[in-house]
């Protein structure tokens, strides 16, 4: 399997995570989507101001989950040498890809497990070379290519 095919089914995934946003986003928007004119008892405009604050919390981590994706398809045409933001790392085990977080999958008989430059395990891998060992977690993985 490739890097663009990896990032394809990356961005397949970003998608799912954007879709379940856009529902919640929906759901709260018409939760406080109340009719002033109609008779409402006061909680009920209580829990309005909640179920917009949670629409608009929902839609910040929309905004974000879009430019994760928008991230993960310009990768698709680019290559890396180092581990660096937009790396492929295939190891003897896996493949890991630096830049976003998405659900762990499995891609001809390897899991992909990926993760934002952020994350604490970034500032340990990130000078590691082809042949490297890198540990992670209780597992230790061998680096066959960065891509």
């Amino acid at each position: 399997m490739n890097r663009k095919d990896i990032l394809n089914k990356i961005i397949e995934e970003q998608n799912k995570v954007i879709e379940s946003l856009q529902q919640s986003v929906d759901r709260y928007k018409t939760a406080s989507d109340l009719d002033e004119e109609s008779t409402h008892d006061p909680e009920d405009f209580s829990n309005q101001t909640v179920a917009k604050d949670m629409q608009l919390r929902f839609e910040k981590m929309m905004a974000q989950a879009q430019r994760d994706l928008d991230f993960v398809q310009s990768e698709t045409k680019t290559q890396h040498t180092n581990i660096e933001n937009g790396s492929l790392i295939e190891t003897d085990k896996n493949f890991i890809f630096v830049g976003i977080s998405v659900p762990v999958f499995e891609v001809d008989g390897k899991e992909v497990m990926s993760f934002s430059e952020k994350a604490p395990i970034f500032e340990e891998i990130k000078d590691k070379a082809v042949g490297d060992k890198m540990k992670i977690g209780k597992d230790s993985f061998k680096i066959e290519s960065i891509t």
